[in-house]
């Protein structure tokens, strides 16, 4: 086959496949895919060796259109169509890293905030060296082994569970998000039996009432879309509201992990590998990506390494 044409039935039929897709749990990932195909599918009638080579001048200084290409071959292939897209070998463009902000700027922007907000930017400033939104939105009561809580022992595990790629993993939360965590639960009235905070999903963004029906007939499709549905609120209602006046910053929800994680390495020597492992990376080059260098760490390398 030469070609494969483009119509809504395959669009259709791609984005279902992109939504259930066991192999992608990010949020970002699933929307970014979308967004790209709905260009390709509303610009080109069909997908060959020219419209390729198009579509990829077009639009990848912006999007990185080859990673949706390529999960349209695994559609393909899912789909017995007898159709491989191939690419020319080329240079990747640098990846842009987002702006960080520094910790007192984080303070000032959370002591402007509601309380129910600044818990929620604080756990994912906090926990680790950060957590995605999507795993903020599915934090549940339950992950956090708050047994482990006491004044011996002030730091506790969470349980990160089928985060990005299906992985989980464990990362310590430090005491004042447990102690604030527990203040709030109080306040919504879920401490159990045991003392501490049981239940679902910890923070709420209207999960009773969202697309009941669906929620019943595709409980997965219905997770995705409520975490979409979750993740927008938060943007909107959050970052757009408060994270906006920063000059000359574009503070995004990823932000916050890259501010984390770079504040875990210049000021607390945190080892590198040790945050690729709270960030949740299967490869250290992606944490090296994440970090912004200071200049604190070229005066320390020097201070070791010395002179004649």
């Amino acid at each position: 086959m030469e070609t494969v044409v483009l119509n809504d039935d395959l669009k259709e039929k791609f984005y279902m496949f992109i939504e259930t897709d066991e192999r992608i749990t990010s949020l970002h990932t699933i929307k970014s895919y979308k967004f790209i195909a709905e260009k390709v599918f509303n610009n080109y009638d069909c997908i060959s060796k020219d419209t390729v080579r198009a579509i990829i001048k077009r639009y990848n200084k912006r999007t990185n259109v080859k990673a949706m290409l390529t999960k349209l071959n695994d559609f393909f292939l899912e789909y017995d169509i007898n159709y491989n897209i191939r690419f020319r070998k080329g240079k990747k463009p640098p990846r842009k890293i987002p702006d960080i902000l520094s910790k007192q700027e984080l303070v000032n922007i959370l002591n402007t905030m509601p309380s129910v907000y600044r818990m929620m930017i604080s756990c994912i400033y906090n926990i680790g060296a950060g957590l995605r939104i999507s795993e903020l939105i599915n934090l549940e009561w339950g992950n956090i082994i708050w047994d482990q809580l006491s004044l011996n022992n002030p730091i506790i595990d969470v349980n990160i569970k089928n985060s990005k790629r299906g992985k989980s993993r464990t990362i310590p939360m430090p005491k004042e998000s447990a102690i604030a965590l527990i203040q709030y639960a109080n306040e919504v009235n879920v401490i159990g039996a045991s003392g501490y905070p049981e239940g679902g999903r910890i923070f709420d963004f209207g999960e009773d009432s969202f697309k009941k029906d669906l929620k019943i007939i595709d409980d997965r499709r219905w997770n995705y879309e409520y975490v979409q549905h979750s993740y927008d609120w938060i943007v909107y209602n959050i970052f757009k509201k408060y994270f906006k006046g920063i000059a000359n910053k574009n503070i995004t929800p990823h932000s916050l992990r890259h501010s984390r994680a770079t504040e875990l390495l210049n000021e607390h020597d945190v080892p590198i590998k040790k945050i690729s492992e709270w960030l949740g990376h299967s490869d250290i080059s992606t944490t090296m990506i994440y970090l912004h260098m200071g200049n604190k760490n070229d005066r320390e390398l020097m201070r070791k390494i010395g002179g004649v």
